[in-house]
């Protein structure tokens, strides 16, 4: 009777827990239900694209989900030369056979693989995944130290399904590498929380997570990057016992994302003759932002400074917005264009010196330079909208002759064409987002309200988000897109910590009646 009784429970505790997931999960694929088809943005056909031309490097042929759109192009610039008009935009051709080492090369092949399969949708699923696991990590070891008052698996699902009241499902539907940014974050916090007392499958699931969120985007290698002295801090406040260990484990997430780096300039060289080119955005950023204007205008002309040349093509318009970040790096008329006007060698030395340049302007004007990142910082910080995970007509049109979905095509939901919703759900957003710092502030401050390390993984996804926000609006360009891919962590986290909040009140319940 007992064993009979021990297997419905079994079985009982069982259905719950696949309950519980199955509400997580379908809580993530809101937006991608309700919406009906993935969202998307202008850069996802940039990374179709770079993605089928690893495949064809590789030597594995295929249909490639561009074909149609190449085909129009070449037959477009053919008819306007013929017609002397000015040639289109033939920028995703030129993608098709050179490196851009802005993007990752491991989620464009991840992205060219998918379409190929004609299963595209795969990458929100995998969005799902990684979430989850992110997430069950440090709430299985948190559970096996200190009991939960809930399962695991509701442990879980309940940050999740609060989270989804933010960004999360935005991002879950969103066919770009956003989604693992916030996970870098969760893996970060738990190995610097968690990692003395997590088994070696767990340390090396972890590590692996890790290793796919930074080299899944350029920015997530500078965050991780920031984000070991500040694991090491912790660390060692937690405990002087192996406090080594967590940021050890950090630095060999990290040290995973530059070898990913050596190994596409490597294969780039060997497979196509080419070289990888990260576009300059740090050079832009400090140009707009005043220092680098200013280190160029006093230096410039002078043939040792690759980015001299730079400032050389800034003189060819008197336009005012020709100086924005955005309009440096990307645009292409005679109007507000510079960088993408040059000559590939003076774009490839130009870009090669953004470090360099750096370094010379913050040495040249330091106190200017500090501001205008923490300027950036605190802008970027502000700005949680997810206007841009919303396909525009003109993405759309962009996008419109690509394959590789398997159950629609790249065009408006149900959601996208009329966004008069957008400015109630931003709305919403924001004070959701400050009442979830609130709780957290509050639950972290308050002794013995929840154990230590949890309190620590708190503060480690917080900072986690300021490094986040510099990295993105101080070396980049301040974007809602960067902001609201991370700020869903707040009410996850802080439904955490009402989680733990819950169990010491049982606790101390349970220990007043036995007195």
């Amino acid at each position: 009777m007992a064993e009979r009784n021990g297997s419905v429970a079994e079985r009982s505790g069982f259905g719950r827990a696949v309950l519980w997931m199955a509400l997580a999960v379908l809580a993530c694929l809101s937006v991608f239900l309700v919406n009906g088809r993935p969202l998307f943005y202008f850069d996802t056909v940039g990374y179709i694209s770079q993605g089928h031309s690893a495949l064809r490097q590789l030597g594995i042929k295929g249909e490639s989900p561009l074909a149609a759109r190449i085909e129009k192009l070449e037959a477009e610039k053919a008819a306007n030369i013929a017609a002397g008009l000015a040639e289109p935009d033939m920028a995703e051709i030129e993608a098709a056979n050179t490196v851009d080492g802005s993007r990752s090369s491991v989620y464009a092949l991840a992205t060219g693989i998918t379409a190929r399969m004609h299963f595209l949708e795969g990458l929100i699923f995998l969005n799902v995944a990684a979430v989850l696991v992110a997430l069950w990590l440090p709430m299985r070891v948190a559970a096996r130290r200190w009991g939960l008052p809930v399962p695991v698996s509701q442990a879980v699902a309940m940050p999740v399904i609060v989270a989804s009241l933010g960004s999360l499902p935005f991002f879950i539907a969103y066919l770009m590498p956003d989604t693992f940014a916030p996970v870098l974050l969760l893996v970060v916090a738990t190995l610097t929380v968690f990692a003395r007392h997590m088994r070696p499958w767990e340390i090396l699931l972890a590590v692996a997570l890790g290793a796919l969120a930074i080299v899944s985007h350029l920015s997530h290698l500078a965050i991780g990057v920031l984000m070991v002295p500040a694991s090491a801090l912790v660390s060692v406040i937690l405990s002087r016992r192996r406090w080594w260990l967590p940021p050890a484990l950090v630095l060999v997430i990290v040290g995973i994302g530059f070898a990913e780096q050596s190994v596409l300039r490597s294969a780039a060289k060997a497979m196509s003759d080419s070289e990888v080119v990260i576009k300059p955005y740090i050079t832009a950023r400090l140009i707009q932002d005043g220092p680098g204007m200013t280190y160029l205008d006093r230096h410039c002309p002078d043939d040792t400074i690759p980015t001299c040349k730079l400032h050389a093509a800034l003189q060819w318009s008197d336009d005012p917005y020709r100086i924005t970040a955005t309009h440096i790096v990307f645009e292409t008329s005679a109007r507000l264009g510079s960088f993408r006007l040059m000559t590939p060698k003076d774009q490839k030395a130009v870009a090669d010196d953004q470090i360099g340049f750096f370094f010379e302007v913050l040495k040249d004007q330091p106190v200017a330079t500090v501001m205008a990142f923490l300027k950036n910082t605190f802008i970027q910080s502000g700005w949680v909208a997810v206007d841009l995970t919303i396909p525009s007509d003109k993405i759309v049109a962009q996008n419109a002759d690509v394959t590789g979905l398997a159950f629609s095509t790249f065009d408006h939901g149900r959601i996208t064409r009329d966004t008069g919703w957008l400015g109630p759900l931003t709305t919403w957003h924001e004070v959701f987002y400050l009442l979830s710092l609130v709780v957290i502030l509050a639950l972290v401050l308050l002794p013995r309200r929840v154990p230590g390390e949890v309190k620590a993984l708190a503060v480690m996804v917080i900072l986690g988000i300021l490094a986040n926000a510099l990295v993105c609006g101080g070396i980049s360009q301040p974007s809602t897109r960067y902001g609201a891919r991370v700020v869903w962590l707040l009410p996850l986290i802080a439904t955490v910590l009402l989680i733990f909040a819950r169990r010491a009140r049982k606790f101390d319940a349970g220990a007043e009646g036995r007195g």
